[in-house]
Order: structure tokens, then C-alpha cells, then sequence
């Protein structure tokens, strides 16, 4: 069955994204609609089969079943709970107030009274021997956890309320029951393939059909169930013989492009740190997908750059993230290098160039070929053909999405009184969440209304991320789409057991349960803050200050004016608390203005450097310059100015300065080594 088209408006700089592909892209916009008004839906489901369109509800007394059973243990310090989450940390199910306590544990969904097993409250101590006083104490929380919450769930299902007792659900479906719904992939030209789908083992396989197939070697990786791989602190590298192949097929074309499906861990990781690469070590590669902080960058040896593949091209916009990104970097001799981000064209060279590689080179991921320049992620795909895909064919790639994507279809006809389906696109994300987007509705039934619609697990309903719950309609016409979001639902007992199915507050003349709303959790004391002991300088003081250190006057015509375009996202309070990373981008922005002032006038640049030039002896002379001028020696505390060389001898080593260098490559060294430690902590902390 071909699967549905849904959008999503992220924001301005990649307006509408569609395709099946968005199913994660869908996480931030799904929780943040539903965080606001998720509440608790404790209705229970025992017995084999087919819901019943008639179940009891919650009993009415269940927060005083809540009080009796487990929140004693909660705040009983013996447990552990009440250092942490009875005074200030999220969430807060062990206070002193039982109702703040209740709805923090339903509204975070802390206990599942369908599995009693499956709660979060019970696994922490159990599972994750998570603050609770070594491994015998652990056991003894655990046990008593568990046991309360089980009777919580026995006694939670036996008086349903007065009032409106009914549940509107669908069939029940699964995995098993489900059709392919994986759109085509533009890979003609795949001349390596890697879907990470083989869940066990040290090896990864290229399953592209071109030309003997690259074995990657897995180290310091862990397999994530519904496909992919996880860096945690190693790499995937193949030997020097199958790396050949990327030089057989791609140096004869002079084009090619490199794509990858991932999930940084963070947007702080830099270097760049290695996404894919093709390399030997930090000073010589011919291609590199990598990651410095906020920005993808791609390197490509060529004609026009050193053997390092500088100067690179950086992604300015979209940025990095933590959710699932499709990233494409593509190469040919008529407009040199592009880099897209989820299908959209995010920077370009548009200038004429040739490949100029080593043909032997060694295909890695997640880290350079010597190990220091680590990626943490996932990947869930990487690509490599040798043609510079078109933008209808990234975007073909991008729709497609990483696979894994199923058509789960929920049959309704028994309410509907005719055939009727809602169907849904579903794909497992790892091991604790599935994604289910954009349902369906399609029958020849007409007039049909539908109203807050919850997804189902193994008979209970998940409070969290029901973003369907906002539908509110009525439907005229086959194939209508009900809501373009998407929703993680967690997993239970894994992809080949959970049975799912849907709940409707409407569907055609039928009406079931509502959640009902929690009270609102009475407010806590005004906390006393400390006077902090430091504090940022804001805008105006870092601005004066990187003139004062660098002698470069603010008035002068490059700093004036990025100064005056970065302004209003440097630091406007002086508390640490409040200092976000896209401050430290723009003090890191403007500290480059003013190095560039210094280097791009050969006067102010010897004066400054001693000479504006690298050598390749006295390398840790820059270093010297920079932590005097910049940092100093009379500070309580402060960086180590050995630490500071090492990384300062690093940067200039991986900009093709490592045997020394003059000219617009020495100067682009000295700049970007002059902006970090001018933008780093030791400035602008006072």
C-alpha cells in the first residue's frame, strides 16, 4: 500500500517537510502540542482478542487507592525518593502534597497499571539500581514498588464511577498484521549502502549490489532494535582493500554524494566529529561528512582545497539536532560542493573544480581513522554514490524516509456499521518508542464524525504524546486524512507481542470516554537563590572586552558591524542559568570579526603574532601569544595553559598548518585559533 503524504511546518528556514521520512521530525511538534493537556487514561483491558466496545472505567476512588498503597513507600526515606524527588527535582511523585504527588506519576506515566511490571517507578530501582542504596537495598524497593502497584492495578479496575462507562475502540492490530509502506529510493547510483539492519554481531554489511560489497568492523557500537546503529565511544571502519572501491568508482566520474540518516546525542560535538569519512587521519582525507557544534561541514580534497579538504563548507541553517536528520553532501566538477539538510539545498559553492585523491584513502563512520575525532549518534543510514544526486533525487531519498515504515491498519466497521478502516503509518524507533503519523480514514461511509482519538497498548492508553486526541471532525470522503502529526508511543513487550488499537471519544453515533482533567498541582515556595558566585558578561561588557584584549577598536568597520547584527543574541543578563548555546555561537561569531580584523592586515597580524605565518617548530609559540593576551596568569582559577597549547596545536595541525604554513592558509589558523579562545569561558565568565 503506498503510504500517506503528511507535512509538518518546522519553521521558516525549512518550511513544509513531506513524506514518510517525518515520522520522527514529528516528536517536537507531537509532544509540545500534547504536553499542555495530556491527562490520565487508566482504563484497563484483561482477555484475549478484540477490545470490547464496553469496559469498566477507572475506579473513582483511585488516587485514594494510590494514597493507601504506594505513596507511603514514596515518602518513605528509607526508599530513597524523598532526597530528590520530594524537594526539587522532576518529577515530584514523593512531596508532601499526595495530589502533586498523583498527578506527577499519571501525568509522566510513572506506573503502568495494565502491566504493573512495565512501570517506570519500579524498573529504576530494579533494572537501573538507580539511587536506591546497593544492590540488596535495590531489590527490597523494587519488590515492595511492585507489589504496591499491583494492588494499585487490582483495585484500580474493580468500581467504575458513575456516569459514562463506555469505550469506543477499534480492532486490535500489530506488526505482524501490518503492509510495507516504504517509499522507492533514488540509489541507481549506490555504490555503498548501509541500513544497519542486521541488529547483532561486530560487523555491518554494504548492501548496494555495486562491485564487491565494504565490510565495516564495529567497535565501541551498540545495535538499536528497529534498525541502526548507536556510537557510544568507538567507530565502524573498513579495511584499505574494500575502501578502494570508493576510488575505483568515484575519481573516474569527478562526482559523487555521501548521505546519511542520523541522530546526533548533542550539538556541541566539533573537530569536526566524524559522521563519514574517508580519510587516513586528522591531517589528509578526500571526503568528510562531519559535525562542528551547530553545523554539518563537509570536506572534499580537490584542486581547490588543501589535502585536508579546507577550507570546508558548513550547513548554516538548518542547524544540527537531536532528533533524526537526513544530511546530503554532494560533489561535481560544475558547482563543487552542496550540502543539503532533510531535502532542502542549505549551502552551495557554485564554482568549478576537480577530485584530486589518494587512492588510499579508508572508509570510516563515527570517527576519524586514528580515533580522536569521535561522532555519538545513531545512524540509521549511510549512503555513498558516485553521482551528485539532483535535488529531486534527495528529496526523492528524503521522502522515502530510513525504511522500517509499516501501514498498520485499525479495522472500525463494527462501529462504523460498514467496511471502515483508520490506517496509520508506523515504524519502530528503538528500543522504548514506536512512531504512529498521520491516520487515515477510509471507507465508503459519509457524515462520519471523529473526535479525540488515543493510540492503545496491550489493552491501556499511554498518556503521553497523544496528539490525535485534538482531532475533532467529520469525514465525507475515503482516504480523508485525520491529522498530519505524529505520536510516540512507548514500547512494551517489544515489536513482535505489543498488541495496539484505538480509542475514540466520537466515531459515526457512537461516544466514549473523555479524559478527565487532573487539578493542577498547588504552587511551590518562592526558592531563595544564592547570589552566584560568577557571571557572564553581557553584550555590551563582551564587546568591549574582546576590543580591549585584541587593541582592535569596536568602531572599526567589520566588528561594528557584526556587532550590531549580533547584539540582541549575545548575553543580556549577567546569570549563568540563563546562557543558551545560541549565545555562545554568537559570542563565538563575533570574536571571529575581530580576529579577522587582526589577520587580514599583515601590519596588525605580525604585530600581534610576532609574525603572521606557522611554523612547524614553534607552533606552541601561537598558543603562548593567545593565552597571555587572552587569559593571563593572575586569575583565582582559569584554563591550564598546557591544556590550552594542546588544543590550540591541535586546531592549527587540522588546518593543514601541522608542518607549518604562510599565506591565506596560515591566516585562516591563526583566526580560527585567536576566535576560540577569545570566545571560550576564561572571557566571558566574570
Amino acid at each position: 500500500m503506498t503510504p500517506s503524504k503528511f507535512n509538518i511546518n518546522r519553521n521558516s528556514a525549512q518550511g513544509h517537510l513531506t513524506g514518510v521520512s517525518q515520522l520522527l521530525c514529528m516528536i517536537v511538534l507531537a509532544f509540545a502540542l500534547s504536553a499542555c493537556s495530556d491527562q490520565s487514561d487508566d482504563s484497563t483491558f484483561t482477555g484475549q482478542g478484540p477490545l470490547p466496545t464496553t469496559t469498566p472505567a477507572p475506579s473513582a476512588s483511585d488516587q485514594e487507592i494510590f494514597e493507601a498503597r504506594l505513596y507511603p513507600l514514596l515518602v518513605d526515606p528509607l526508599n530513597f525518593c524523598v532526597g530528590c524527588h520530594g524537594v526539587a527535582q522532576d518529577p515530584k511523585f514523593a512531596v508532601a502534597d499526595a495530589t502533586t504527588a498523583y498527578n506527577a506519576l499519571i501525568s509522566q506515566q510513572k506506573v503502568n497499571l495494565v502491566n504493573p511490571g512495565l512501570s517506570r517507578i519500579y524498573l529504576r530501582p530494579q533494572d537501573d539500581r538507580h539511587n536506591c542504596g546497593g544492590a540488596a537495598s535495590c531489590n527490597r524497593v523494587a519488590a515492595d514498588f511492585l507489589a504496591a502497584i499491583q494492588e494499585w492495578s487490582n483495585l484500580a479496575s474493580s468500581a467504575p464511577p458513575p456516569g459514562n462507562t463506555m469505550r469506543v475502540v477499534s480492532n486490535t492490530s500489530n506488526f505482524a498484521l501490518s503492509t510495507e509502506g516504504d517509499a522507492a529510493r533514488a540509489d541507481g547510483n549506490a555504490i555503498a549502502l548501509f541500513n544497519f539492519s542486521e541488529g547483532t554481531g561486530n560487523t555491518t554489511m554494504d548492501t548496494s549490489a555495486a562491485g564487491a560489497a565494504i565490510t565495516l568492523q564495529i567497535e565501541g557500537m551498540e545495535w538499536v532494535d528497529g534498525g541502526g546503529l548507536r556510537n557510544v565511544s568507538g567507530k565502524a571502519q573498513a579495511s584499505p582493500t574494500d575502501s578502494r572501491k570508493l576510488f575505483d568508482m568515484i575519481a573516474p566520474v569527478n562526482e559523487y554524494s555521501v548521505e546519511a540518516w542520523v541522530i546526533p546525542d548533542n550539538t556541541a560535538q566539533d573537530g569536526p566529529a566524524r559522521i563519514v569519512s574517508y580519510s587516513q587521519d586528522t591531517a589528509v582525507r578526500n571526503f568528510t561528512m562531519g559535525q562542528n557544534a551547530i553545523y554539518y561541514q563537509l570536506r572534499n580534497r580537490s584542486g581547490a582545497t588543501g589535502v585536508n579538504g579546507t577550507p570546508a563548507l558548513e550547513a548554516l541553517d538548518p542547524q544540527t539536532n537531536t532528533v533524526m536528520q537526513h544530511v546530503v553532501m554532494t560533489f561535481d566538477a560544475a558547482s563543487g560542493r552542496k550540502v543539503y539538510v532533510n531535502g532542502q539545498l542549505s549551502m552551495e559553492e557554485n564554482t568549478s573544480d576537480a577530485l584530486d585523491w589518494l587512492d588510499n584513502q579508508i572508509l570510516v563512520i563515527g570517527n576519524e581513522v586514528t580515533n580522536n575525532r569521535l561522532w555519538q549518534g545513531i545512524f540509521k543510514l549511510v549512503a555513498i554514490h558516485n553521482k551528485a544526486l539532483t535535488a529531486a533525487e534527495i528529496q526523492q531519498n528524503f521522502d522515502a524516509g530510513v525504511g522500517n515504515v509499516v501501514t498498520m491498519r485499525f479495522d472500525v466497521s463494527s462501529q462504523i456499521g460498514q467496511t471502515a478502516y483508520i490506517d496509520m503509518q508506523v515504524a519502530q524507533l528503538d528500543a522504548t518508542g514506536y512512531m504512529f503519523a498521520a491516520p487515515v480514514f477510509t471507507s465508503t461511509a459519509t457524515g462520519i464524525a471523529v473526535k479525540n482519538i488515543r493510540i492503545g497498548v496491550n489493552g491501556g492508553v499511554p498518556v503521553a504524546a497523544q496528539p490525535f486526541r485534538r482531532i475533532d471532525t467529520v469525514v465525507n470522503q475515503s482516504g480523508t486524512q485525520l491529522s498530519p502529526l505524529g505520536a510516540v508511543i512507548p514500547v512494551e513487550l517489544g515489536a513482535d507481542d505489543d498488541q495496539f488499537h484505538l480509542e475514540f471519544e466520537v466515531l459515526g453515533n457512537q461516544f466514549g470516554l473523555a479524559e478527565p482533567v487532573a487539578p493542577s498541582a498547588p504552587p511551590g515556595p518562592v526558592p531563595d537563590v544564592p547570589e552566584a558566585d560568577a557571571g557572564l558578561r553581557m553584550f555590551s561588557q563582551i564587546n568591549d572586552t574582546m576590543s580591549n584584549l585584541t587593541g582592535i577598536d569596536a568602531n572599526q568597520a567589520m566588528v561594528s558591524a557584526s556587532y550590531a547584527e549580533l547584539r540582541d543574541s549575545l548575553p543580556a543578563t549577567s546569570d549563568l542559568l540563563s546562557f543558551g548555546a545560541a549565545q555562545q555561537i554568537a559570542i563565538q561569531r563575533l570574536a571571529t570579526s575581530y580576529c579577522g580584523a587582526i589577520v587580514n592586515n599583515a601590519g596588525v597580524c605580525d604585530n600581534f603574532f610576532g609574525a603572521c605565518v606557522i611554523d612547524a617548530n614553534t607552533k606552541d609559540q601561537v598558543a603562548t601569544v593567545l593565552y597571555d593576551r587572552f587569559i593571563g596568569d593572575n586569575l583565582a582559577n582559569q584554563p591550564d595553559r598546557a591544556g590550552v597549547t594542546t588544543e590550540i596545536v591541535r586546531t592549527i595541525d587540522d588546518l593543514d598548518c601541522a608542518g607549518g604554513c604562510s599565506g591565506t592558509t596560515a591566516q585562516t589558523a591563526l583566526q580560527a585559533t585567536c576566535a576560540a579562545v577569545l570566545s571560550s569561558g576564561a572571557v566571558t565568565i566574570n
